[in-house]
């Protein structure tokens, strides 16, 4: 393990997880973002009580999207917006689907529980269906998926599992309550001495995410001598350091924190000199990560990602992953992807998919009955396979590392992904328990 330096005083960065204004760019393609709770309609969608064809027209087919962009999250999930845009342009610019333009509104919830079910409820007014969100508040949007279960919600990235057991609801790479166990494989193979004496940092409001990780970590023989429910803004965490210093911890599970949360965590623990064997986080995969941190060392983070390296390393690899990233940079020219946009773009994907086969004359029942067959789904190659019409979650990950302030592949080294596990399914009392 490599030494760490004691940084000097921390930028203030901050990034959100579980998560530029931009204009039309593609013909064919329009859209709106605001954060007004009254949904604006696209010109040509159906406005009136909703039907099996809300939202088509001769020519067009009018989806919508609610991501947490404002609010307490200031550009939050904004690179989620930016990708299904880029998605829909591309779309459109292979003829659309069936003959029919792709148009797309776009909601921001402001982090506002009421916003995101009026939006909700707007878009099953106006759109076919509501593909790529991702906001906090997704359970919001239950009552109304529940009363119209025929709207379809295709979301980038489902939070609250208790939505993937209504019939209209699925996502990509859908995460029933539960986690793949993959990334634990990797780190007990890597340190088989460590994994008894484990910790865990996690947003008190992401619970069922943090039991879901800790679940598939113990179902390898992971032992947890430390773990605190933290809030969504909290920044210091040098109590829990030293804590897990006296506790003798060698392994932080830090799966259910944001990026900035992540980098407050290191730098504090090498203030502290308290030098874990591995500190594992999807979510350090940021783009910022390294500002975040400043002269911290992170040679000791582990991220076990379900999705590519989309900071550059696969495009040599991951046709998918090109075509997104030139589309992306059309739009945005310069613009660095993040995980909201590979799942935004995903859940696009995946809906043109469905409609492809729902034939030229769709319908929302139609959609579903031909998303609900879609038991096989990998966005082309871009992320790995799952079975989102039977909403099970994917297992493969491909580890990443740190080395000299740059992300590496550990495994496999050079492109794909692994699949060593299992997916560790839990009841939701476990999961919110």
């Amino acid at each position: 393990m490599t030494g760490r330096v004691v940084p000097g005083r921390r930028r203030r960065l901050r990034r959100w997880s579980t998560v530029a204004v931009v204009g039309l760019f593609a013909a064919g393609c329009s859209s709106s973002a605001h954060s007004s709770a009254t949904p604006t309609t696209a010109a040509g969608a159906t406005t009136t009580v909703p039907g099996d064809t809300t939202g088509i027209t001769a020519t067009s087919i009018t989806i919508g999207q609610v991501d947490t962009n404002s609010g307490p999250f200031p550009g939050g999930a904004q690179k989620s917006f930016d990708a299904l845009k880029a998605f829909v342009a591309y779309v459109d610019s292979r003829g659309g689907v069936h003959g029919r333009q792709l148009k797309l509104v776009q909601e921001d919830d402001g982090f506002n529980c009421n916003t995101y079910t009026n939006d909700m409820r707007g878009l099953d007014g106006s759109a076919f269906a509501s593909v790529g969100n991702f906001a906090l508040l997704d359970a919001c949007g239950l009552t109304v998926l529940k009363a119209d279960p025929t709207f379809p919600d295709i979301q980038g990235y489902v939070l609250d599992g208790a939505l993937l057991g209504l019939p209209n609801v699925t996502a990509p790479s859908p995460a029933p309550y539960g986690y793949p166990t993959t990334g634990a494989v990797w780190i007990k193979n890597k340190f088989p001495e460590d994994i008894t004496h484990t910790a865990s940092l996690y947003v008190a409001a992401e619970v069922a995410s943090a039991n879901g990780i800790a679940s598939a970590y113990q179902a390898e023989g992971f032992v947890y001598v430390y773990k605190r429910g933290i809030a969504i803004t909290e920044t210091n965490f040098t109590a829990d350091v030293l804590r897990m210093k006296a506790d003798g911890v060698k392994v932080v599970d830090l799966g259910a924190m944001s990026a900035g949360q992540v980098a407050d965590f290191i730098q504090e623990a090498d203030q502290q000199n308290f030098r874990p064997d591995a500190i594992v986080s999807a979510v350090a995969y940021d783009p910022s990560l390294f500002k975040l941190i400043g002269a911290a060392n992170a040679d000791d983070v582990y991220m076990p990602l379900g999705f590519p390296l989309f900071l550059g390393q696969d495009l040599p690899t991951n046709p998918e992953l090109t075509t997104m990233t030139t589309w992306m940079d059309k739009a945005q020219p310069g613009e660095v992807p993040d995980l909201y946009a590979v799942t935004a773009w995903a859940a696009g994907d995946l809906f043109v998919q469905a409609l492809d086969a729902a034939g030229p004359n769709p319908t929302r029942s139609s959609f579903l009955a031909a998303l609900h067959g879609i038991t096989h789904f990998d966005a082309n190659g871009l992320l790995p396979p799952s079975n989102p019409g039977q909403k099970q979650g994917a297992t493969c990950m491909v580890i990443v590392g740190v080395s000299g302030s740059q992300f590496i592949r550990l495994d496999p080294a050079t492109k794909g992904f692994e699949c060593d596990g299992t997916y560790n399914h839990i009841t939701a009392a476990q999961a919110t328990g």
